[in-house]
């Protein structure tokens, strides 16, 4: 291959990588942006930014039962939710996983554990 050839296939490799990790961050784009930050009222941050896919009860489902459209990790199940530490769960919540939006530019680390603490564990403990 000439020098020439060799220069436009590199530059050409190198363009169609840009745009397509420029239109994977267009399209895929920041799942938390439109969620509020965190003002320090746990249980109205549950409502406003978690119930969305976690349901009001923690059981991913609306208010009439059903599952919600981005249905999250059903809390009430409490065999399930119980093999989890609270260090997995706020990491997650932190980083993100699959669906779950990354909240590390909406809560501290210490407000993630207080809200598993304080709501996402009671779920489980009441059923």
């Amino acid at each position: 291959m000439n020098t020439l050839s060799h220069r436009l296939s590199g530059l050409s490799r190198l363009v169609l990588t840009t745009l397509l990790v420029s239109g994977a961050a267009l399209f895929g784009g920041d799942q938390a942006k439109d969620l509020p930050k965190f003002d320090g009222n746990f249980q109205k941050y549950w409502t406003d930014a978690c119930a969305r896919c976690h349901g009001a009860n923690g059981n991913g489902r609306d208010n009439n039962g059903k599952p919600l459209p981005d249905a999250g990790f059903d809390f009430t199940d409490s065999r399930k939710a119980n093999k989890k530490k609270d260090s997995d769960w706020v990491k997650v919540t932190l980083v993100g996983k699959d669906k779950m939006p990354a909240f590390k530019d909406k809560m501290s680390e210490a407000d993630v554990q207080k809200m598993i603490t304080d709501i996402v564990r009671k779920f489980a403990a009441k059923h």
